[in-house]
């Protein structure tokens, strides 16, 4: 995922994740407005507020499409309700989330025989007079295995701050884990609870020989049944966690008072900016650990030599727009060709 909060004075922050199965270590934060910009752990539990506060910000998330009619979303574990375009979506932080997560979805169907998609999707929010954000959809496009098993959104930030001198892209030492993964966590905790999942999902690969086959999103609660269904889901995510009374551990109630008193300070948790226009075209990232770079982020010989040269004498660097960074024509053509290709992934 990315998130960048627009232009807040005192709390302008940008979030990515790495696609790893983690929710203490897979997430990293960097305040845009610190002279020196490094990325900090962030909970996913945080990043969670973060989605759900008001104010204006860009999103890129993940999609599950799948060929299951009527495949409901109340038996997620990793997925996150929002609403795009007026309408509520489950969405993911990560594409490691969506691939996990297809071991918990119930539904009655050949694994052999399913067949999903995962997408990209650029969000910019829509700021409404609402006490949660509504976004607009700026693009999709349908990830390819490689891609959906080795997405790195750190690619964005480092784009972002290419011409910083403040930034440091080496991530703060994390503290060293003992013990059982966060995958055994939940292997063990939803075991107990009768909801072991059926379906081995280590590996995915392309159906190349499916063609126009029907894929569609999973039905989604409406009104208070989501934010009720969200909530349930966060606590059992801290229960398997071991975070016990729903209550997070020091770091992540540290990371939610930040959240709060900055935002308290800025208006952020409560105030709202009027309707901006739609933002123009926002592009996806490559994973440079494929290998396979295909020209959708630009090189930093791309970034016009004018904002090369704002950059390098802006010391302290303020970090520019994501939507600045793929304003070209070669850029957005890129983007409208992978949009029409159509990606079909399946079980190994």
């Amino acid at each position: 995922m990315l998130l960048e909060t627009l232009d807040l004075r005192t709390n302008d922050v940008l979030i990515y994740s790495q696609n790893v199965f983690n929710f203490n270590n897979s997430f990293k934060i960097i305040y845009k407005n610190e002279k020196n910009k490094r990325p900090k752990r962030i909970s996913y539990f945080d990043v969670c507020a973060y989605v759900k506060d008001p104010s204006p910000k860009n999103l890129v998330i993940y999609r599950l499409l799948t060929n299951v009619n009527n495949l409901d979303a109340y038996s997620t574990k990793y997925g996150y309700f929002i609403k795009i375009n007026g309408k509520v979506e489950l969405v993911y932080f990560d594409p490691i989330f969506a691939i996990k997560d297809l071991r918990h979805l119930r539904f009655d169907f050949d694994p052999k025989k399913f067949r999903f998609k995962i997408q990209q999707v650029g969000l910019t929010s829509l700021t409404k007079k609402e006490a949660e954000p509504s976004f607009a959809e700026v693009y999709s496009f349908d990830l390819r295995a490689i891609e959906a098993q080795n997405q790195n959104d750190k690619i964005f930030a480092d784009a972002i701050f290419a011409f910083d001198l403040g930034y440091n892209d080496e991530e703060e030492p994390a503290p060293s884990e003992k013990g059982m993964s966060d995958e055994g966590k939940m292997e063990r905790f939803f075991r107990d609870t009768n909801e072991t999942p059926k379906t081995k999902t280590d590996h995915i690969a392309e159906d190349k020989g499916t063609k126009g086959q029907s894929m569609s999103p999973l039905n989604t609660p409406e009104g208070v049944k989501v934010h009720d269904l969200r909530e349930e889901i966060i606590g059992l995510l801290k229960q398997a966690m071991g975070i016990e009374g729903g209550v997070g551990s020091r770091n992540d109630k540290l990371g939610r008072k930040e959240i709060e008193d900055r935002g308290q300070s800025e208006g952020l948790l409560s105030e709202k900016s009027e309707d901006r226009s739609q933002s123009e075209g926002l592009l996806p990232e490559k994973s440079e650990d494929r290998g396979q770079s295909e020209g959708l982020l630009p090189e930093k010989s791309e970034i016009s030599p004018k904002d090369s040269s704002r950059r390098s004498k802006n010391i302290e660097g303020e970090a520019i727009n994501v939507f600045d960074l793929f304003k070209t024509t070669t850029k957005s053509n890129e983007l409208s060709e992978r949009a029409k290709e159509s990606i079909v992934l399946k079980f190994e």
